[in-house]
């Protein structure tokens, strides 16, 4: 899966800290650059700063450019989490692919929610809405009080109850990227409102906080409360959610942290723990199969290097 030595220096991604999986991916992004012919910056996996700004070639339509610059202009004021030089620039970023791979999907309730039946068939009934970088309260102690968020956040109707999936999107990360430090602090400043989520709807073992605190689970575990306390906020807008941990299948440290964070929880029914987690193929499969266009086939070979 690595790289070979010529395709290295051919396509300039020798990055040390690679894993097999972001190696990988580092290399599709830079052939489908270098097969634009755009510009690169410090590694082939970035555009040029400036020309990746001004074309927003990030992004694989023009709906989609305007989306994402839209969400980052509105950012500070919804307090949302985006790093603009990851967005324009690196190629191998998790937030851009969120945009190219459901973007489309957030103009077209119709197409949304056929392909979110075929992925939930036994959710969903109508897709109502399709956001980013969504938190229903950041900060709010009357969920995590502290800013997680996740990356989409779809909306749905079934059966006259309202649904969501809340999906956190990995691409080429590890799970490790959090300092422990960092984590650590988080975790000691909320621990409280952690503490009561995590012991008080049955979804988790016995004692399982003094490792669920610590990369490479914190941020999984961290989502996770925050889709438990949107279910049981007083007000009671959803009936029912899940949440959804979206990664690569060839991705072996997101695998592993899969495996190891469902050791913790007292069920592996996604009705009963309201954790999901689903592999990105699946998703982006299902998107280029509904949508036969020329954008949707490059999202495909861009992101998993095949038709």
């Amino acid at each position: 899966m690595r790289p070979t030595a010529e395709e290295r220096v051919a396509y300039n991604v020798n990055y040390s800290k690679d894993t097999d999986f972001s190696a990988y991916a580092r290399l599709l992004q830079s052939r489908w650059r270098t097969s634009k012919g755009y510009p690169m910056g410090k590694l082939g996996n970035y555009l040029e700063a400036d020309f990746a700004k001004a074309s927003k070639a990030n992004f694989l339509t023009e709906r989609i450019q305007s989306l994402a610059t839209d969400e980052m202009t509105q950012a500070k004021a919804s307090k949302a989490l985006f790093d603009e030089g990851r967005m324009w620039s690196n190629l191998l970023s998790s937030q851009p692919l969120c945009f190219n791979l459901f973007g489309e999907l957030s103009f077209d309730l119709d197409a949304a929610t056929a392909c979110f039946r075929k992925l939930f068939p036994d959710r969903i009934g109508r897709v109502t809405s399709v956001k980013f970088e969504y938190s229903p309260g950041r900060g709010d102690a009357r969920y995590t009080g502290d800013r997680s968020a996740f990356d989409v956040f779809v909306e749905y109707e079934r059966d006259g109850r309202n649904g969501f999936l809340g999906i956190e999107v990995k691409y080429a990360e590890s799970l490790r990227e959090e300092q422990p430090k960092k984590s650590a602090e988080i975790v000691e400043k909320h621990g409280a409102r952690y503490t009561e989520l995590t012991e008080a709807h049955g979804v988790f073992k016995p004692n399982v906080i003094a490792t669920l605190r610590h990369p490479p689970l914190s941020q999984i575990w961290r989502d996770h409360l925050l889709s438990i306390a949107l279910l049981n906020h007083p007000e009671r807008k959803f009936n029912e959610g899940v949440f959804v941990f979206l990664f690569p299948s060839l991705n072996k440290q997101c695998q592993e942290g899969v495996n190891e964070y469902s050791r913790y929880l007292t069920s592996n029914d996604d009705k009963i723990s309201g954790f999901c987690p689903r592999h990105l193929e699946d998703f982006i499969h299902t998107v280029a199969d509904h949508y036969h266009a020329d954008w949707s086939a490059e999202l495909r070979s861009r992101y998993l290097g095949g038709k």
